[in-house]
């Protein structure tokens, strides 16, 4: 048989397969709903997730749940509301564990945003710990490189940014939480110390990073075994991490950007022929702002502003969809995947005209959200075949490809409700590690444009566009879905899909999360392929074909796409379900 026939063939067996365990995750949801019900106040018997992480499977909590992407992060948050702290403990207390327990995807050496829901107040707000630019950059300093332009933006320290994650989590601590920044890193210490098997996710990222790590890793390092990578079941340990997390627990944020962690960052830094001074990170200040908000139908989102021009994307996008019956052309139709590409290779084309750090540039957020543009958007768009081009903008084409960054959810029983999301970039980062202390320094200096005179170019402190898109999604007023996802430049358009799934087609959280995914964008104003998970139909991959689109099948469950994690909340019920991708390593933990 040839090969593109076997291909098609798995892909239709992958989609027949997903089809039984959608049906089998509905009867799922469906007992757990009839139990619940019966019994509200009674104490929750959480069944144990099965054995194959793809069927659809819903963690459930009454007074408070967390979902992460690790289990042992998330028993870390659950731990925290457990003791009586409220959501932002429980979500700082995470992603100290994420630290420890997914050090290829985020830590204190890298940023990020998180969006903060107060029940009781009903106010909504967001940290903004995004990295900066040290104050020698320049909109022409990884041009000037030529050829081996990659290289520098990635793997040396010069793709280093100034790192925002501890001064964001300890902002958030004293505005809005109620344990200090030692209690809230104490399991972390623990996880680190203790150490942990490796997964295969964890395995197979460090296989991929290997020569990055090799070069840029000294001899003894914990993120190689022995020089070699991780295998599944090894135990990985980082001794020098909780060293630096109780450092910092006891002299708190001021040893990491001013003092010896501070002094250990630069050294590093320049070491790797980087430009970042003990300046620049006694400079560095995380920002509390107003939350971006949109609408979809009759539910209100809210987001993270640019320079996280995820939640802004994601809006855009939703608002595009409002012109079509998504619902009456049917889940991942051939029309549904056309129209939704389409949109998005819009989307790409606004991206790159108009997103910059707000701070020091004109983003015209309100155009941009408004319906009107929209409409206009989805009046362009022709129903059987893809435009010859698209205006504004290039798509950087060599911007990493990889499912990083890492999400995490927080509810707790006051309803208060936390959506995080925060990376270092690359898996593994640059792959430099400060002598002695554990973290693994960030390259998000990588999503600054290559074009000099871009509005996202390199320049002294201007915070890199990013792609992040914390989410809280409100029904009536009240919290009904907290969303989030790594994987880049496919973030809004995942999540996107899984807003439509839940709203358009009834599906339960994870099996919207579940969900076989597509992506597509623009390139200097020409379509690119659409990217989609081999669980599709042959015969929706041929009609695109047909239709004139390119398509490019990937993995079956590709981290390509992300790991999202999620929160649905029952409000007349009083229950929380959690979804945790299994394109990853997410879990959630209830109580």
């Amino acid at each position: 048989m040839p090969k593109s026939s076997e291909k098609k063939k798995q892909a239709n067996q992958n989609h027949n397969q997903w089809r039984r365990l959608r049906a089998t995750g509905c009867r799922l949801l469906l007992a757990a709903a009839t139990f619940f019900v019966s019994c509200q106040r009674q104490a929750i018997v959480q069944k144990a997730p099965p054995a194959d992480r793809r069927l659809p499977y819903n963690f459930v909590g009454q007074n408070g749940l967390v979902v992460a992407a690790n289990p042992l992060a998330a028993e870390a948050g659950l731990g925290m509301l457990k003791s009586g702290s409220n959501a932002v403990d429980a979500a700082v207390a995470t992603a100290f564990a994420l630290n420890a327990a997914e050090p290829f995807a985020s830590g204190i050496g890298g940023g990020g945003f998180m969006v903060i829901y107060l029940a009781r107040s009903q106010k909504a707000t967001v940290i903004d710990y995004r990295e900066k630019a040290p104050l020698g950059a320049s909109p022409t300093m990884f041009r000037e490189k030529g050829e081996e332009e990659g290289m520098w933006r990635t793997s040396t320290g010069l793709a280093v940014a100034v790192p925002g994650a501890l001064a964001g989590w300890d902002l958030a601590l004293r505005e809005y939480g109620t344990v200090s920044l030692a209690r809230a890193a104490a399991r972390a210490i623990e996880i680190a110390e203790q150490g942990y098997a490796v997964s295969q996710t964890f395995s197979s990222i460090n296989k991929d990073e290997y020569e990055r790590l090799a070069a840029n890793l000294g001899e003894g390092s914990c993120y190689l075994n022995g020089g070699l990578p991780y295998e599944p079941g090894d135990v990985f340990r980082n001794s020098d991490l909780a060293r630096t997390f109780r450092l910092i627990a006891a002299k708190g944020i001021e040893e990491f950007y001013r003092g010896d962690i501070a002094r250990r960052i630069v050294a590093a830094v320049q070491a790797h022929r980087g430009i970042m001074t003990l300046e620049d990170l006694a400079d560095y200040k995380p920002e509390e702002v107003a939350a971006l908000r949109g609408t979809y139908k009759n539910h209100t989102l809210v987001t993270a502003p640019p320079p996280a021009s995820g939640g802004l994307h994601l809006i855009q996008l939703l608002n595009i969809a409002e012109n079509w019956p998504v619902k009456g052309w049917g889940h991942n139709s051939p029309k549904t995947i056309h129209h939704l590409s389409e949109a998005l290779r819009f989307i790409f084309a606004d991206r790159e005209r108009y997103i910059g750090d707000p701070a020091f540039v004109s983003v015209p957020v309100n155009r941009l959200l408004s319906k009107e543009y929209a409409a206009a958007i989805a009046s362009r768009i022709m129903p059987d075949r893809p435009l010859d081009s698209y205006p504004y903008g290039e798509f950087d084409e060599s911007a990493p490809t990889q499912g990083n960054t890492t999400h995490l959810c927080v509810i707790d029983r006051e309803g208060n409700v936390v959506s995080l999301t925060q990376s270092i970039n690359d898996f593994f980062g640059t792959g430099i590690v400060p002598e002695g202390t554990g973290f693994l320094l960030n390259n998000q200096m990588a999503d600054f444009s290559s074009d000099p005179e871009s509005v996202n170019a390199p320049a002294p402190g201007h915070r890199p566009v990013s792609s992040m898109a914390p989410l809280i999604m409100f029904k009536d007023g009240k919290p009904l879905l907290v969303l989030g996802s790594p994987g880049g430049t496919r973030i809004f358009s995942s999540l996107a899909q899984i807003v439509l799934n839940v709203t358009e087609f009834s599906m339960s959280l994870d099996e919207a999360i579940e969900a076989p995914r597509f992506f597509s964008y623009s390139a200097a104003g020409k379509p690119r392929p659409i990217s989609v998970e081999s669980r599709l139909p042959e015969a929706t991959i041929s009609e695109l074909q047909k239709i004139g689109h390119e398509v490019t099948v990937r993995e079956a469950y590709d981290k390509y796409f992300g790991g999202a994690q999620g929160i649905m909340v029952l409000q007349g019920k009083r229950i929380f379900l959690g979804g945790a991708d299994s394109r990853r390593d997410g879990w959630g933990a209830g109580y």
